[in-house]
């Protein structure tokens, strides 16, 4: 029910924002319908080239806000099967059109200018109805711009960004123009084709930038320094190991970052959870409205013991049923690494030879001393114990035990004897006590040795297990 009321909300909050969107691009088309008219009257009767290319410049902006209508339309339709990302990049298509319309009128301008400088100086006539229809000009293109702008920067339009931009600098050219009406009423008549130069330079100016704002954009490039800010933004975060790739995209008003790090395999996997949700929130804190994607990858830390991280490295390998015997040994050219590796028993050879020099590999990555891992293979199984030893056996075992125990001064007493009979053999354990004080090192030497000589004394022995604990 959450769930389902969040996505009303934003919903409806899509249609306001479209509905906002259309009304201020209707505003602009209609704005830019008055312009074009009202200048290419003025520039007909005055014949003014500034004037023409400004109304030139004027009708491209027209075709310009009508396509801009029909993005912002069009890109408001939600995601389908064809595109699951949404069609919010019809707003990049709408600029880059409009781009090649810039260019186009800069080439007439730049042609017109050059004819009437160095070849024919048609009569200019201006006067004030020419002056005033320029500042009717730049007072109708800064409350666009403004609307434009404030919308754009609200709801992140990229085609309506576009349109402020441009009708933001419209302002200059018609600047521009002005000079050029001022100085032709002052006797300068080629000074309206100079004008016109510069309307042309401005508009190159404006589809170069939107030219590169929209190829961007259409070719996934990500805001410049926006990976970096979420990269640090998710390294501060406790709990994250590295961020090991941040890929960043845009198509509209919505930013879509993709992120993998590396969390502590030892964690639960409801926190490992909660984690990654922890980072997504860190990252619409940096990029607000993010559709954020991040995924987890659990790594050994550093800061285990090399046992621990040969052990937690095991577990990911499916395969691997257990490691232990783990023999950790310095030698002169560096660290020797031993382990008794459990597999599945039913498996080939190979496969497990495999599985196995996968796991040596890794572990030789984990601390650069190490210059060579060693496996033992053994067969996973579970040893199911069938019955109790005979009486006799279970006699002449019990009665080794105790011998070979008071062979060992270390060892001050040993109880809790039990033989059992299974399948590959006889299974032994016991409880040995030893001197509180004794060093652990030495207690497992006793051990092992005691082990070994009931081993000897028996051949069908299959185990003995010796659990150590200090005398009381």
């Amino acid at each position: 029910m959450v769930n389902l009321y969040i996505e009303r909300i934003r919903s409806s909050q899509g249609g306001l924002r479209t509905h906002v969107k259309e009304r201020v691009a209707l505003f602009s088309v209609l704005a830019a319908v008055l312009l074009t008219a009202t200048k290419l009257i003025v520039g007909y009767y005055t014949n003014s080239l500034g004037i023409i290319s400004e109304a030139l410049h004027s009708g491209i902006d027209l075709i310009a806000a009508a396509m801009t209508l029909f993005a912002v339309r069009a890109s408001a339709r939600p995601p389908d099967a064809d595109h699951m990302y949404g069609h919010d990049k019809i707003e990049s298509l709408s600029s880059l059109g409009e781009t090649a319309l810039l260019f186009i009128t800069c080439g007439w301008i730049v042609y017109e200018a050059f004819n009437r400088l160095f070849f024919h100086s048609p009569e200019v006539e201006v006067g004030v109805i020419a002056l005033l229809v320029m500042v009717m000009s730049m007072v109708i293109d800064y409350t666009r711009s403004r609307a434009l702008l404030r919308t754009a920067r609200m709801y992140k339009s990229q085609a309506l960004e576009a349109d402020a931009m441009h009708f933001t600098t419209d302002l200059i050219s018609s600047t521009m123009v002005i000079i050029g009406i001022l100085f032709t009423m002052a006797g300068f008549k080629s000074f309206d084709a100079i004008a016109a130069l510069g309307v042309a330079a401005v508009t190159a100016v404006i589809g170069y930038r939107l030219w590169k704002r929209s190829v961007h954009t259409l070719m996934d490039g990500a805001p410049e320094g926006l990976s970096v800010q979420v990269t640090d933004e998710v390294m501060a975060m406790p709990g994250i190991h590295r961020v090991e790739r941040v890929r960043i995209r845009e198509s509209g008003p919505i930013t879509f970052v993709e992120a993998t790090v590396q969390i502590d395999m030892a964690l639960p996997l409801e926190q490992g959870h909660r984690l990654t949700e922890e980072v997504e929130q860190r990252i619409r804190s940096v990029v607000p409205g993010a559709d954020v994607v991040i995924h987890a990858e659990p790594v050994c830390l550093e800061y285990g013991t090399l046992e621990e991280r040969i052990r937690a490295e095991s577990t990911t390998l499916p395969e691997v049923r257990s490691v232990h015997n783990i023999v950790i040994t310095d030698l002169p050219d560096g660290r020797l690494v031993e382990f008794h590796l459990e597999l599945d028993g039913e498996q080939t050879v190979e496969k497990a030879h495999g599985s196995a020099t996968r796991l040596e590999e890794t572990i030789a990555r984990l601390d650069p001393c190490i210059v060579r891992v060693i496996s033992h293979i053994e067969p996973f199984c579970c040893q199911t114990v069938e019955v109790e030893a005979s009486g006799r056996e279970r006699t002449e075992i019990m009665e080794t035990v105790e011998m070979f125990s008071e062979r060992f001064p270390e060892v001050l007493s040993c109880r809790d004897i039990q033989v059992h009979s299974t399948r590959s053999g006889y299974r032994v354990s016991l409880c040995c006590q030893f001197d509180p004080d004794l060093s652990v090192v030495r207690a497992h030497e006793v051990a092992t040795k005691l082990e070994g000589a009931i081993r000897s004394k028996h051949p069908d022995i299959d185990s003995v297990t010796i659990h150590l604990e200090p005398a009381t």
